[in-house]
């Protein structure tokens, strides 16, 4: 027979009235000594987010656990959709994210809702689970440049943070006296008991894989308090799709701490702000034309404003976003680990680039960065574990193919040259393995090549692998398996090729598989989330039937290539790209058996193994990339259309 405790029964009594509470509070006598009942408004919860709204974990090491913070009613229960990773659980009552992950699980958004008898609110999570620990990165302070008051507590300032999840955080030199940072948390807090004039603090987040650093500016006066100087968002111009929650928009001040945040007009539907920390979040429900909306950040001394422009467009829309400054097709597009996407080299309809822009997410601006050493063209760009980006090959469109090799640095904008490869490339690919080399093989230097080698970041050298391809080959796609072995198929040595196989790091050997059912060049190739690769699309020659639109699965475990469902139309020179909603992957653009570039856009269910037409873009194009960003959207970037190359971009809303 089961009992229960006094204390056990006095903390059930506690809870009970406690929630009886919150339901009629003054139900205990009102002004007038009555003892009778009076109407009390219960708000809704607000500005839910959590300490980390995007990040990786590794397969079997506990994570640290990701607590939520929000503004408005208390929140009687959390739930979230869909469910999290193997492993993974969320604490219904405190919505605290913890566990140990259990398998490889792709990058996914997971809404979490938040609610009481008033109402909810939801935020977007960004998790991903991978084999290997990744670095954290793009740390940055809700208050990067901080003015405090000796013998006042600060408001605590939290850390943001992309990337691997973070074991520790430190600080150096060490902070004014009174201040501390959580070396769990990170977040900053304490009450300054001694002046410090104006001084940059270092603050640090790492992991078993690698840190991230920003530096904060703190000082510590004397009464009365200041106020605040400065404040901006982390996307003052920001993009959302209805019916998804959206990845809370972070602010970052200067001067005095902010101690109350306000916003002018209401913010769309579905969206609200965290009185206390400003924080942006929730799931827009309407569509609506992009506005303006001041924030204001205000304490005793003062307050400061930031426009923030809101639009709010139907889920599976493409929306038109500033131009580059050039047009440029058979580029390159990387996603840098501060969230920027730098695009590289290309041609158009004059000349062979060596320009170089980048993108910033979240404020539409494009941005000129230095050129590269030379013009490029069907070249490969790869982004490093150390945060740079290795550009290999390519040729001009007067017939000189590259061996050259550089590295673009973000930190300084500048390129910078490496060891040339052994032979000339272009067509070929590039593929970063586990270990952190990258192993480029097969392209044309006018013939058909079958070498491989691989280049490795700590050397800046380039090594023969143990072997060539069984197959020599160009405009082919690579795929790294979650074995770690890469999964070649497919392209041309003079005709289309249905030859495929597999390289594995351990033993530096190529092996053949089995073929693809069909032969094609300038296809797509996508991991999926169980480990199959989808192949879609490509060319198949005057004989296959020009462009086709039939799609493919190869299956690690068995060697096996199985038919699945065709594309609305045949696509030659499309992007694939994996999105972050089920496993989908969106087919975009290409030109046809017509020879008729595209405008149109396919989304791929791996679990019916079925594709269904979503939307168009604004542009039809080929030959142009398709990026991921951070926040689930897709950037479609340049190209080329029937008669010349593009400088257009935009942005694909799931």
């Amino acid at each position: 027979m089961k009992t229960t405790s006094w204390s056990g029964a006095l903390r059930l009594l506690a809870w009970s009235l406690s929630i009886l509470a919150l339901l009629c509070m003054g139900a205990c006598g009102g002004g007038d000594g009555g003892g009778g009942f009076f109407p009390v408004t219960i708000l809704p919860p607000a500005g839910l987010h959590y300490e980390r709204n995007a990040v990786v974990y590794v397969v079997g090491s506990p994570i640290k656990p990701n607590a939520p913070s929000h503004s408005g009613g208390v929140i009687l229960r959390y739930a979230v959709d869909p469910a999290l990773p193997d492993g993974l659980q969320i604490d219904p009552r405190t919505g605290i994210i913890s566990g140990t992950p259990r398998v490889v699980a792709a990058p996914a958004f997971y809404a979490v809702t938040g609610s009481n008898f008033a109402g909810s609110v939801t935020t977007g999570l960004l998790i991903a689970v991978k084999a290997r620990a990744e670095p954290p990165a793009n740390l940055g302070f809700e208050n990067q440049d901080a003015i405090y008051t000796i013998g006042q507590p600060i408001p605590p300032n939290h850390p943001s943070v992309e990337g691997g999840d973070v074991s520790s955080f430190t600080v150096q030199p060490a902070l004014p006296d009174g201040l501390v940072i959580d070396p769990l948390t990170g977040v900053i807090s304490g009450t300054p008991n001694r002046l410090a004039a104006p001084a940059s603090f270092t603050a640090t987040a790492s992991n078993s894989a690698g840190s991230t650093s920003t530096v904060l500016q703190i000082e510590v006066r004397q009464p009365p308090g200041v106020a605040p100087t400065s404040l901006n968002y982390q996307e003052p111009k920001a993009l959302y799709a209805t019916g998804k929650p959206i990845t809370p928009n972070m602010p970052h001040s200067t001067g005095g701490p902010i101690d109350a945040f306000a916003v002018t007009p209401t913010l769309p539907l579905g969206l609200s702000i965290d009185a206390s920390t400003g924080v942006i979040s929730g799931t827009p429900h309407d569509a609506n034309t992009a506005a303006n909306y001041t924030v204001t950040g205000s304490n005793a001394a003062g307050s400061v404003s930031a426009t923030v422009n809101i639009q709010v467009v139907l889920a599976g829309t493409d929306v038109p976003i500033s131009s580059m400054d050039t047009a440029r097709t058979n580029h390159t597009a990387t996603l840098l680990t501060m969230g920027k996407v730098l695009v590289a080299g290309g041609h158009n309809d004059n000349s062979t680039l060596a320009s170089a822009a980048l993108y910033e997410p979240g404020t539409d601006l494009w941005t000129e960065t230095a050129s590269m050493s030379a013009t490029r063209f069907f070249h490969t760009a790869t982004l490093l574990p150390n945060g740079r980006v290795l550009v290999a090959g390519g040729e001009d469109l007067d017939g000189a193919f590259r061996a050259s090799v550089e590295l673009y640095d973000p930190a300084t904008g500048l390129w910078t040259p490496t060891s040339a490869m052994s032979v000339a490339r272009s067509g070929h690919t590039a593929t970063l393995l586990p270990n952190g080399q990258v192993l480029v093989a097969g392209g044309t230097n006018g013939g058909y090549l079958a070498t491989a080698e691989l280049y490795d970041p700590a050397t800046g050298r380039w090594a023969a692998t143990a072997g060539p391809m069984n197959t020599a080959r160009s405009v082919f796609t690579a795929t790294l398996l979650t074995d770690g072995r890469v999964l070649v198929a497919g392209g041309t040595n003079g005709s289309p090729l249905a030859a495929a196989e597999l390289y594995d790091p351990a033993t530096a050997q190529w092996t053949p598989t089995a073929p693809l059912l069909a032969a094609r060049l300038t296809h797509t190739a996508t991991l999926l989330p169980d480990g199959t690769v989808l192949v879609a699309g490509g060319n198949g020659g005057n004989a296959g039937g020009g462009s086709l639109a039939s799609a493919e699965r190869y299956n690690p475990s068995s060697s096996a290539w199985t038919a699945t469902g065709s594309m609305s139309t045949g696509r030659t020179g499309a992007t694939a790209a994996a999105l972050q909603i089920d496993g989908q992957v969106l087919a975009a653009g290409g030109y046809n058996s017509s020879d008729i570039t595209q405008a149109t856009m396919d989304l791929y269910d791996p679990v019916s193994g079925s594709w269904t037409a979503t939307g168009a873009m604004i542009a039809a194009r080929y030959f142009h990339t398709a990026t991921l960003l951070p926040n689930g959207h897709v950037l479609l970037v340049g190209g080329a259309n029937d008669s010349t190359s593009l400088a257009t971009a935009e942005l694909y809303l799931p």
